[in-house]
């Protein structure tokens, strides 16, 4: 890394760790919870297993594995600090009861996501080779919202699909392998998968994609296999495809949002004689299929940037059962397309501001 991206980058792991103790999400909770079971109880079985006063488990098993990790390393952090304070007392003892409270243990879970914000900057800026576009999106307030107060987990997924796309015109099969960690991660990787499908094929042909998309099944079962001791993963996963909820928008402000004027309602609600799930759907398939055939038409890496940024809208905008923070590929794929500097800078500000208030008026964090 050139110094000046360096210090960038140290300003901006500053930056969230500033944010990073003060308070966090409800969800952090569930997050705990299922890192604690996979610690005192093992991994296998854990998609079975229910919580009482928490969600049953609904990530997939790389997102698990990172939320085990974390707890494992604040479990190790704190031991370290109270047996210090009993025996060589180099860190002051007011340490102590902070390294204690819920709001350490939240904060260690929000590490993989603020270390894979810092990693799409630094993608960002290898692709763009401009500091500007890194800038913009490390010192996102609506990044930093997500990862650093919230405790969610977006930047995982986002990481490994701009990873994959950095991989795709110079290893080939590394980007598979990228791209599976991604759906590994969270399910709605799978949102932008028809874009990858035609550069792969147009990169590597029908025998190279197929060999690409074997080693992804087969990285998927490798992952799964310790919580299940099975081969019935993707079964586990299919079922978490639907989401865990079935409203017309779970918080964000989309097409939906708009028509129905914020109303909590069930997708199933009837438009014009039609369920909105329905309409959902047709919206989706004609704009998928529209970006996905003026790529193949016009195909190049860096117009595929413009159909991700495009679909990421899409999904965000058309489907039902959308949360807030769903918008967030948007911002890092806006700035590896095509569009003109100017162009880029103005979306960037107007889409960030956007996010920012549909993040801010679901979560109301921090509490004022």
């Amino acid at each position: 890394m050139k110094p000046k991206l360096s210090i960038l980058i140290f300003l901006a792991i500053a930056v969230r760790l500033f944010f990073i103790f003060f308070q966090f999400s409800g969800d952090v909770k569930n997050h705990l919870t299922w890192a604690d079971s996979v610690i005192s109880r093992g991994p296998s079985g854990l998609y079975q297993r229910h919580f009482f006063g928490f969600n049953d488990v609904n990530y997939p098993s790389l997102t698990i594995s990172f939320f085990t990790l974390s707890r494992l390393a604040y479990n190790a952090t704190h031991d370290f600090v109270l047996w210090q304070n009993f025996h060589a007392k180099f860190i002051p003892s007011a340490i102590v009861p902070l390294i204690e409270s819920e709001n350490a243990a939240a904060g260690f879970m929000k590490l993989p996501a603020i270390l894979a914000d810092l990693g799409i900057g630094y993608l960002i800026f290898k692709l763009t080779k401009k500091k500007l576009f890194a800038f913009l999106y490390l010192f996102n307030p609506a990044v930093i919202y997500v990862s650093s107060v919230w405790g969610q987990i977006e930047s995982l997924p986002i990481f490994f699909l701009v990873l994959s796309f950095y991989l795709l015109p110079r290893r080939y099969y590394l980007s598979h392998l990228a791209f599976v960690l991604a759906v590994l991660s969270k399910q709605t990787a799978l949102w932008l998968l028809p874009v990858y499908l035609i550069v792969w094929y147009k990169r590597g042909g029908a025998k190279a994609l197929l060999r690409g998309l074997t080693l992804q099944a087969i990285v998927f079962v490798l992952f799964y296999f310790p919580f299940t001791l099975s081969l019935n993963s993707f079964s586990l996963y299919l079922a978490t495809l639907s989401g865990s909820s079935t409203l017309i928008s779970n918080q964000a402000m989309n097409l939906w949002y708009f028509i129905f004027q914020g109303e909590r309602l069930e997708d199933s609600v009837k438009l014009l004689g039609v369920t909105v799930r329905i309409w959902s759907i047709i919206l989706l398939a004609i704009s998928y299929f529209y970006i996905c055939v003026r790529l193949w038409r016009r195909f190049s890496i860096e117009s595929a940037a413009n159909s991700l940024f495009l679909l990421s809208l899409t999904a965000f905008f058309l489907q039902t059962r959308v949360h807030e923070r769903h918008l967030a590929p948007a911002l890092p794929f806006l700035l590896l397309t095509t569009f003109k500097p100017k162009t880029k800078l103005a979306l960037s500000v107007f889409l960030s501001v956007y996010h920012l208030f549909n993040l801010y008026t679901g979560l109301k964090l921090p509490f004022v």
